[in-house]
């Protein structure tokens, strides 16, 4: 990417809305062959040159396949990104999505999580060749070079789900709002636990407020 913050939209969308071969041209062009993926339902570490009966796999090979069956289980999925920051000093982008992911098997979409979702993906800077695909062998170029292009690549990717959006894909009938519901109990709890304990709290807060005063008056007293 030459534009991370106008570009990732793009991205986004052919991973995750588009053709299977659109999917993993994304994948291809934007990734890099080490790149990790972190979600609360799967993990892929970072990792490349390992063999598997005799074929040399990477990260992105499994990141692929976990893509592939996302766009199984739900075949249209209708998503908008609200706000797109990147972090230039940590080479972090930062986007806020909502999704809604839809079940094929389950008849009549009654198995639809309506989900929001903060996405980080971790970002390098790598050299390119003409045709804007990652130099390979560390990025080494031929003789005679002088400048080298470069471009942003996705090192890693990290989804983040409040608790009750990710609920919604594991049981989505109502669990989410039980979960609200313990949450506002919960708020409850905080405000009658400084409610009954306010008198020990004032009596601390008193203490400790006032030891150090005393401890400087006494430095300038000296």
């Amino acid at each position: 990417m030459d534009h991370p913050v106008h570009q990732i939209g793009g991205v986004i969308e052919a991973l995750c809305t588009q053709t299977i071969a659109e999917q993993q041209a994304a994948l291809d062009d934007y990734f890099t062959p080490d790149a990790f993926f972190v979600h609360p339902l799967c993990r892929v570490p970072s990792f490349s040159g390992t063999k598997v009966l005799g074929t040399e796999i990477n990260s992105l090979w499994l990141l692929k396949y976990i893509y592939q069956w996302y766009r199984v289980l739900s075949p249209h999925i209708d998503l908008t990104i609200e706000s797109t920051v990147f972090d230039q000093k940590a080479n972090l982008l930062y986007l806020t999505m909502r999704q809604t992911f839809t079940l094929w098997f389950v008849p009549f979409s009654l198995w639809q999580a309506h989900v929001k979702l903060v996405t980080v993906c971790t970002l390098v800077n790598l050299p390119v060749n003409q045709d804007g695909r990652m130099l390979l062998n560390n990025g080494q170029t031929a003789p005679g070079d002088q400048t080298v292009a470069t471009r942003w690549f996705i090192k890693g990717q990290e989804d983040h789900y409040q608790l009750e959006e990710w609920l919604k894909f594991i049981a989505p009938f109502g669990a989410s709002l039980v979960w609200k519901f313990l949450q506002l109990w919960n708020t409850a709890l905080c405000w009658l636990g400084v409610l009954f304990l306010w008198p020990v709290t004032s009596i601390h807060d008193y203490l400790t407020r006032e030891a150090p005063r005393w401890g400087k008056k006494a430095v300038k007293e000296q």
